[in-house]
């Protein structure tokens, strides 16, 4: 049997993040337990049931997914924060005008290393 692709909607992953957050005094040097995950998998489940064309969200899709979300939050965060000679707004997301292209490819380029690197760690 082929498994149906899990596919997470903005309101979805807006919950997992609130359910995590309301949860907080549950992780312990900043992780959840499998216990949590597990918590996550069936609080997902009973608000967001299976459609035709969504999978089960279970308690390693939803920690992968929180992965994903934190370290997209880390790298808007830098471009608002740390990086110089780009424009980031809430809004629009990252603003890249031709003048910084050249500049955007490069910082993907090293952040791809970065990130390659660590995940072979």
């Amino acid at each position: 049997t082929h498994k149906k692709a899990v596919v997470w909607t903005t309101e979805e992953e807006g919950a997992l993040l609130d359910f995590l957050a309301s949860h907080l005094s549950q992780a312990s040097d900043g992780n959840f337990k499998k216990v949590m995950w597990n918590a996550t998998a069936a609080h997902m489940a009973k608000n967001y049931p299976l459609g035709p064309d969504n999978g089960n969200k279970t308690a390693e899709l939803c920690e992968w997914k929180f992965k994903v979300l934190k370290k997209s939050y880390y790298t808007i965060t830098d471009l608002k924060l740390v990086t110089s000679g780009f424009a980031y707004d809430d809004e629009h997301g990252v603003i890249i005008l031709l003048d910084n292209a050249d500049l955007w490819d490069l910082y993907v380029q090293v952040m791809s290393f970065f990130v390659r690197s660590s995940t072979n760690i």
